[in-house]
């Protein structure tokens, strides 16, 4: 459904003056105070028709559908404010200062969105205490039905601190109110030469309150950043801000036209007004003026006049005690005394939480809304366009330049078309404003000025590390990038604001927005160098991945599998890249890092079609030639990769199968650690089979194996082993196991033993030791959070939901599978999301939904029978019970009825009638069956 379109609000801002020296005065005082204030403006807001939207620290910001009812709220809470005495801080008095702006906004999840509310705000800001101000569009329609004795004095038209259009301001006039007030605080009260802005400022807090805290305490800070990013009017926002904090106001230099560096200093002068003087050399007239002068000068796009702008930077810093200086470059200007702010792309909408409301908090978003809006007054943000308006945002990096870009090609294309064509970004993203400068027209003109400026061997590295896809680090550059000095060029792409910089496990880990990847490609393929990079890419993360192998068995695994994870987008290059020409290095790549793709990785089907895809390649290779033990290699670690990716799906015959291959390649191998494994992993599979034989005999040699390396190994086939001898009848060989595996568990703590813990725990629920159960479960999901592996972490909590299930805690177990539900959808588990809806269906038969219990049952049994998964004997109990319960509590035609209501369900569907309260969902025809 569509949110909520823009309908025309009044909005009141309100502001105590001075609360902050109030605050530090009266500490205790201000708290009751600060109390009743708010209740007297809540008061005289929804006396009047209003209501509260939010309180703003010492204000409030109210809506009302009338004008006339918010110009009424203010004078009223104005009366009653003044009215009391505030004796707690006497002498002081409590002193509230007010706007009124009527505007078009939109209405979500209780708070209000668009131009209008950031006006109301800038207008109460201009005031002073007990002085009401009124926009235009307010005295419009209030003019003629004031109250009794209230008139609006004229004050003229007066800049706010937003930049954009001027604003005619009004002051509304009351016997009871003040009268004379100094002048208001607008930008026409001070010295300046800030520009007018066409268009408003999205966002930006907590940057403005940054960049506001670094120039309180530093002389000069530069706003660094990529081109686009916003830094221009980020500079100017806070300068407007801050124009009350400098008597000889706010001076802007624009460096962007220049192109000689002999061009700065009177580009200065003549923002300065100062004129030649015969006799007196232009940088000592300039020295002169700014001496005693407190006042705040932005620098404007520094980076293409780096030098000069930092020689003069620092003469005035030297000699001109009062001036600061913000300014705006890519690069830091490098001289003493200087703090850079690097300034970020706008916030992205969250990935899982594509909500009108959540993609509205993310500053991109609202960006790219408001253009396309400007663009097309017709568009709206709605349910149908989020995910497609969520990818625009994220594709493009939060770049403003570019979402403004994207969002004029409105006028031709769907959000969606956009987002598609996006892969030809450079094409798409053109045609901006005619009088912008000629780099801010298109995206490719964007970027080309931040190439232009890179001297040759930093263009070479730019272009070479196109080749990571979502990061590196600096080891990965150096040696793909060998013949380069990559130290020195890579901080100085950093600096330069073209390259990234984050920390992660204590090591530094590099970027490129992915635009300006996509740039730095297209000159790699111009260069002709394309293929040699990748190759030398591919090399690296094969040699990568041949470390990993041991390490994800070692003491190091949970660090190994955060790096692998960090670096699994250049995984996932290098394997595309392989496939083609080097088949066997790539299985041999994609088996090194089986354990990832199994505890993990959340594409397990792209993994197996890749094994898959790579297997038939090698083994169609003849066996006889050069190297054919690395191929032995590649072959076995890819084996065991796609039979554990079968057995995750359920597919056990292919399992079975294919872990027979396994462990023949493995035995020829002679690795007795690889061997233990697989026979481990094939002895599971042999208990699924019902081959109790065979699963005693895989799991006793792979004991006999892994003990030899290390003890925690032999939990490879003791769990199995119990698992045997329980179902035997072997108690007591049974306990004794149990124990032993117990003792191991307290000495390790590895990836490996999450399956072990869910094992465990399934044996222990099926046994009815619930508690046993719960313990191992919880153990189990503690290595999987810290593993962050979303199916383990999945897995863990179905089973203890199940737990809340048996224990008869049927909501706390409902609201579990509602998340799960979901979260299996999204991993591609479908076998895991019939088994869910089992259960969905074993809660409605226990609160009497015989006939919703039966139809969820039937779309359980037609989503097994599309995968071709059937349930295990275990899970075969309850649900017979089940379905013989419910045939003999429904008639036959009811039934057969709701069974094949419950069949005739898609996925979608059933997991939204699963999911979906009875009360909401009295029949699946709500559903649209």
């Amino acid at each position: 459904m569509d949110t909520n379109r823009a309908s025309t609000v009044t909005f009141l801002f309100t502001d105590i003056e001075g609360s902050t020296r109030l605050w530090e005065q009266y500490p205790e005082a201000m708290k009751p105070v600060l109390a009743r204030h708010d209740l007297m403006l809540r008061q005289a807001v929804e006396s009047n028709r209003g209501h509260i939207v939010k309180t703003t620290g010492d204000g409030c910001h109210a809506a009302f559908e009338t004008a006339a009812g918010a110009v009424v709220a203010a004078l009223a809470g104005q009366q009653a404010l003044m009215a009391d005495p505030w004796i707690e801080i006497q002498p002081q008095t409590l002193r509230v200062r007010m706007g009124v702006h009527t505007g078009e906004a939109e209405a979500r999840s209780g708070d209000y969105y668009g131009s209008a509310v950031n006006r109301a705000a800038r207008l109460m800001s201009i005031s002073h205490g007990t002085q009401v101000l009124v926009s235009n569009s307010t005295a419009e329609l209030v003019r003629d039905g004031l109250p009794t004795g209230t008139s609006l004095l004229d004050l003229g038209e007066h800049r706010l601190k937003d930049l954009i259009r001027p604003e005619h301001v009004f002051q509304l006039v009351h016997p009871a109110l003040p009268s004379a007030f100094p002048q208001l605080k607008s930008l026409d009260a001070y010295p300046n030469n800030l520009p007018i802005q066409l268009t408003s400022f999205i966002g930006r807090e907590r940057e403005i309150g940054e960049t506001k805290r670094l120039l309180s305490t530093a002389r000069l800070v530069t706003l660094t950043g990529s081109g686009g990013t916003g830094k221009t009017r980020l500079a100017l926002q806070v300068a407007a801000d801050e124009l009350p904090d400098f008597l000889d106001g706010v001076w802007l230099v624009e460096l962007a036209p220049l192109s000689e560096a002999e061009m700065v200093l009177p580009a200065l002068a003549s923002a300065l007004e100062l004129g030649d003087m015969p006799g007196v050399l232009l940088l000592d007239l300039v020295t002169s003026y700014l001496h005693h002068r407190r006042l705040l000068l932005v620098l404007d796009n520094c980076e293409h006049l780096i030098d000069a702008c930092a020689q003069l930077a620092d003469h005035l810093l030297r000699l001109c005690p009062s001036v600061k200086i913000l300014a705006s470059s890519r690069e830091g200007l490098g001289i003493a005394g200087e703090v850079t702010y690097h300034v970020p792309s706008l916030s992205l909408p969250t990935v899982d939480d594509l909500t009108p409301e959540a993609l509205s908090s993310s500053e991109a978003a609202q960006l790219f809304v408001e253009r396309a809006t400007a663009v097309n007054p017709h568009f709206t943000l709605t349910a149908g366009n989020l995910a497609a308006i969520a990818q625009v945002c994220r594709r493009l990096d939060g770049i403003p330049l570019a979402l403004e870009l994207s969002a004029a090609r409105i006028k031709l294309f769907t959000v969606e078309q956009i987002a598609a064509r996006l892969d030809d970004r450079f094409r798409l993203l053109t045609g901006g404003s005619r009088t912008a400068l000629p780099r801010q027209q298109t995206l490719r003109a964007m970027i080309d000025w931040s190439y232009d400026l890179l001297t040759e061997p930093e263009r070479l590295l730019l272009r070479r590390l196109s080749v990571f896809v979502g990061g590196w680090t600096f080891e990965a550059a150096d040696a793909v990038c060998s013949d380069l000095d990559v130290l020195t060029l890579l901080e100085q792409l950093v600096n330069k604001s073209l390259v990234g910089m984050e920390e992660f496990q204590d090591q530094a880990r590099y970027a490129l927005l992915e635009t300006i990847r996509q740039y730095a490609r297209d000159k790699l393929i111009e260069s002709g160098e394309t293929a040699a990079m990748r190759d030398r890419h591919f090399d690296y993360f094969l040699q990568i991945t041949g470390q990993a192998a041991p390490g994800l068995l070692g003491s190091q695994a949970f660090e190994w599998f955060d790096r692998l994870a960090a670096d699994y987008d250049n995984l996932r290059a290098a394997i595309e890249w392989g496939q083609e020409g080097r088949p066997e290095d790539t299985l041999l790549l994609a088996g090194n890092i089986i354990f990832f793709w199994v505890f993990r990785a959340d594409d397990r089907l792209q993994a197996f079609t890749w094994l898959k895809d790579l297997l038939l390649r090698v083994e169609e290779q003849p066996t006889e030639r050069p190297g054919s033990r690395r191929r032995l290699r590649a072959r076995a670690r890819g084996r065991i990769a796609i039979s554990q990716l079968l057995l995750s799906q359920g597919d056990t015959p292919a399992a079975t199968e294919s872990f027979k291959v396994a462990i023949a390649l493995e035995r020829e191998l002679g690795q007795e650690l690889w061997l233990a494994i697989a026979l481990g992993m094939a002895a599971s599979l042999a208990i699924i089979n019902g081959d109790l034989e065979g699963a005693r005999q895989a799991a006793e040699e792979s004991l006999s194996l892994s003990g030899v390396y290390d003890r925690r190994w032999l939990l490879i086939s003791l769990p199995i082993l119990m698992w045997i001898e329980h179902r035997l009848g072997n108690q007591a060989r049974a306990d004794q196991l149990r124990q032993e595996i117990r003792r191991c568990l307290e000495q390790v703590d590895h990836p490996m033993f999450m399956p072990i813990f869910l094992s465990l725990g399934i044996e222990a629920r099926y046994q009815g030791r619930s508690e046993d159960a719960r313990m191992y479960f919880r153990e189990g999901l503690k290595i999987a959070q810290r593993l962050k592996s979303r199916s383990f972490v999945a897995a863990m909590e179905s089973e203890l939901a199940h737990l809340a299930r048996g224990k008869g805690d049927l909501q706390q177990s409902k609201e579990a599978y509602r998340k799960l539900i979901y979260t299996w959808r999204e991993l591609g588990q479908i076998a895991a999301v019939a088994n869910i809806l089992e259960c969905f269906g074993y809660i409605a038969h226990r609160e009497g939904e015989m006939e919703r219990a039966v139809r969820l049952l039937g779309a359980a049994e037609k989503l097994r029978e599309n995968i071709r998964v059937p349930m295990r004997d275990a899970e075969r109990l309850e649900y017979d019970a089940t379905v013989a319960s419910l045939r003999g509590q429904l008639d036959a035609a009811a039934f057969d009825s709701a069974w094949a209501e419950g069949r005739a369900m898609d996925l979608e569907r059933a997991i939204r009638y699963a999911t979906t309260s009875v009360g909401e969902t009295a029949s699946p025809g709500d559903i649209n069956l």
